[in-house]
């Protein structure tokens, strides 16, 4: 079974995939391993990204796209 959510991290305004993930929980957690930046999650059910950004301090927030 394909994991439904696909992460991605946004450098020189291009993605790049970081993995994929069962959960919202565990894509965030990848999202915070992979430290400061700015993020996106994909749904491969209903095709919605979500973005994120992740502080220097380590802290993950939900932007607006």
């Amino acid at each position: 079974m394909v994991a439904p959510l696909d992460v991605f991290a946004v450098n020189n305004s291009e993605p790049n995939w970081l993995g994929c993930a069962e959960t919202l929980a565990l894509a965030i957690e990848l999202i915070r391993e992979a430290g400061f930046g700015t993020y996106f999650v994909f749904s491969q059910k209903t095709g919605h990204k979500n973005f994120y950004e992740v502080s220097a301090e380590g802290i993950v927030s939900q932007v607006s796209s």
